[in-house]
């Protein structure tokens, strides 16, 4: 049982889901539960349900009755002084904690009220934490973590795909902190959810759909972008047009980053050469690494695990994949395979130096990444600290080790 605000927690094994049951129900406690994900409020005089993090999705014991789910609507909307009536049925805005919340009503729903949101995490997971909850290993993370830093010069342009609630985001936020610090990053997300630590040249811009009509595009948003003079691009879900901007902002040198939804490398390629992303076929060997990232059942509980490293390499006028990462489930871990990485020899040669040179920096990472969790230093801004001070003097990090 897990104690949280004046509310015991505990978890209940039941048919079909799982009982989240709390000794004093209330949706702050909902709200302020760092184990939960997603609050779903499906209409009124049913329970609440909620996305968990370790369990999947579970039924509380909480139930707010008509009138009680109309008041919280229309304080919030007055709140935030929007419109919510039958010419205006539905919207989408934040908590004051930076929560998304989604809000529909009849006619949309004609059950009833709905209520969705999507909890900020306060407490974004490090590279550390990552490597601790078995998402990736300290091998996977050091070879990530050279190909996001890309010897400073030359940075690898990486996709996490997966499905949702696979922990994407996550992992994207995670290896912001193998960005130098002096690169100014430029991140378009629909929602905020990327956690950037301290970092001081860095812009946020946020998609805000628009039921009339008049709002920006995610495409437009990338154009202005690019206009920015942005060392990095970071876009926090890829799904239209969009797309094809990119890639041309990667024809001529911006280094991208960003998650898509797809199941496989070949399923992320099909989506990107389809509508409405359009991607020309000989541009997509410009994605330097695809990670594939899923959710594993162990029996009554969820894993998130990256299940593929696979780079895209150029193959005629389309792409080929060398799978440098396999997870295998008897393990529960990703192996590294015997196939060389070609992307490291590209590296290599575009950094003047020797394929070993490049291989013994992955290892004085790992290395470094072993102590950190050794010491279990998980915390964002610290781990971060430490990758910079790397990047500033390593002999003096690699000396402490």
């Amino acid at each position: 049982m897990v104690k949280h605000i004046d509310s015991t927690i505990r978890i209940v094994d039941k048919k079909p889901m799982k009982h989240y049951v709390m000794s004093r129900p209330s949706i702050e406690v909902l709200l302020e539960d760092p184990s939960l994900e997603e609050i779903m409020i499906n209409k009124a005089n049913a329970p609440v349900i909620v996305y968990h993090k370790e369990f999947g999705m579970c039924e509380t014991n909480l139930k707010l009755d008509a009138k009680t789910l109309m008041k919280y609507i229309s304080d919030f909307a007055k709140q935030r002084g929007e419109k919510l009536n039958s010419q205006h049925p539905f919207l989408d805005s934040r908590l004051h904690d930076g929560s998304r919340i989604n809000i529909t009503i009849p006619p949309i729903t004609p059950d009833g009220p709905v209520i969705t949101i999507r909890k900020f995490n306060r407490n974004p997971l490090s590279i550390i934490d990552l490597i601790k909850k078995g998402t990736m290993t300290t091998e996977m993370a050091a070879f990530l973590w050279t190909a996001v830093e890309g010897r400073k010069d030359y940075p690898f342009n990486i996709l996490i795909v997966g499905g949702a609630g696979s922990g994407k985001t996550s992992t994207l936020t995670a290896l912001v902190s193998f960005i130098p610090q002096q690169e100014r990053i430029i991140s378009i997300e629909d929602p905020l959810e990327i956690y950037f630590g301290k970092r001081k040249n860095i812009v946020r811009m946020e998609y805000h759909p628009n039921p009339k009509g008049k709002a920006m595009t995610m495409n437009m948003l990338l154009e202005n972008a690019l206009r920015m003079r942005p060392d990095r691009l970071l876009l926090g879900e890829i799904r239209g047009e969009e797309a094809k901007t990119l890639f041309n902002a990667m024809n001529v040198g911006h280094s991208a980053m960003g998650t898509m939804h797809a199941n496989s490398p070949r399923d992320c390629i099909a989506r990107l050469m389809g509508e409405p992303m359009s991607v020309p076929e000989n541009m997509l060997h410009l994605v330097d690494l695809i990670i594939v990232q899923q959710n594993i059942r162990d029996r009554d509980r969820i894993k998130r695990r990256i299940t593929e490293i696979v780079e895209v390499q150029k193959s005629g006028n389309s792409v080929s994949f060398n799978t440098l990462f396999a997870y295998n489930p008897k393990k529960d871990s990703c192996k590294r395979s015997s196939t060389p990485s070609a992307k490291i020899e590209i590296l290599a040669k575009l950094s003047g130096v020797e394929i070993s040179a490049i291989n013994k920096e992955i290892e004085e990472k790992r290395k470094i990444l072993e102590k950190l969790l050794k010491n279990d230093v998980y915390d964002f801004d610290k781990v971060s600290l430490v990758i910079e001070q790397y990047y500033e003097n390593s002999d003096i990090i690699l000396g402490e080790l």
